[in-house]
């Protein structure tokens, strides 16, 4: 894919971090990438992913490191470290944050990354696109997300959107008295990590297995707050999504849901996103309603489209 230059820090309130570079000695283990779970969402509470695992170490590096810093990570994996597993560390280093990944040594077995900097995009009328990554922030996304399916309904359950939250890159747009408008909430599936809609239940009572085709996929909850703003917030959040799917995340399928008694939405998405339907009704636990999947692999296409996707 064709490179984008990522837009500067200016301004974020989440590049906190001051520490030149770190070291890390870390056992990323096998780096399991399965197409399908066999857990649950009650699973996932039991062992309360968001505060253990791989994932949790390297975050906490990224919010040390200033934007650019270098983290030398020595895996202390014992297995077998050939081209398939480097890349699946690549992609686990990708989601933690960091970016320009270089293999310095191979006994011990070392890398060196950079933390790519938060994400601070302007926008028209005032508002600025901002990446959420300090443990304050993420908080403040899911109280945004829970009075949205409060006020639609739905049963926003925190012990389980929290499970996701080392795996997912999140982004809001606030307007120009700095109140957050609209989010938007990327599970990207990693090593050891899953998107949500794999733990949701299909109508037969199983879970939905990934086709072979895709490797690097995102399941992406976007929402805005009523109104003119919201809405206008909602639209700029998903032209910069496009950018995001692209060259943040190099995704190469992106999902999403729309509720069955909801075709607007469904509609919306098929013909401003390119998805197509993946042939299956979900239900999130004790989430509420039933939801469609859908999925696009155009994603280099909707990053050539950017601010032309609602010309029409």
């Amino acid at each position: 894919m064709e490179q984008m230059d990522l837009p500067q820090n200016r301004g974020s309130k989440t590049d906190t971090g001051s520490q030149d570079s770190l070291e890390l000695s870390l056992d990323l283990g096998d780096l399991l990438l399965l197409d399908q779970v066999t857990e649950s969402f009650d699973d996932l509470i039991a062992r309360e992913q968001y505060r253990y695992g791989p994932l949790f170490k390297l975050k906490e590096c990224r919010v040390t490191l200033r934007p650019g810093g270098t983290l030398n990570l020595t895996n202390t994996h014992q297995g077998v470290l050939d081209a398939s597993y480097l890349r699946r560390q690549e992609m686990l280093l990708r989601v933690a944050g960091f970016t320009d990944m270089t293999v310095v040594g191979g006994s011990p077995f070392m890398v060196q990354a950079v933390r790519r900097p938060a994400v601070v995009e302007e926008q028209e009328y005032g508002m600025v696109v901002r990446e959420l990554i300090t443990a304050r922030e993420i908080l403040s996304s899911h109280e945004f997300a829970r009075e949205y399916y409060f006020y639609k309904d739905y049963n926003y359950d925190y012990e389980v959107a929290r499970q996701f939250d080392l795996h997912s890159d999140v982004y809001a747009v606030y307007d120009k008295t700095d109140e957050m408008v609209a989010l938007a909430r990327a599970a990207v599936r990693s090593p050891g990590y899953y998107c949500p809609f794999m733990y949701a239940i299909t109508e037969d009572g199983s879970h939905f297995r990934l086709p072979e085709r895709c490797h690097v996929i995102g399941e992406i909850m976007a929402i805005y707050k009523e109104g003119k703003s919201g809405v206008v917030a909602y639209k700029r959040l998903m032209e910069f999504l496009t950018q995001y799917a692209c060259h943040i995340a190099r995704a190469d399928t992106i999902l999403t849901t729309y509720a069955v008694n909801d075709p607007y939405t469904g509609n919306y998405y098929k013909s401003k996103f390119m998805m197509d339907e993946a042939g299956v009704a979900l239900t999130y636990r004790d989430f509420g309603g039933k939801w469609i999947l859908l999925w696009t692999d155009k994603i280099l296409e909707l990053s050539k489209l950017h601010r032309d996707l609602f010309k029409k």
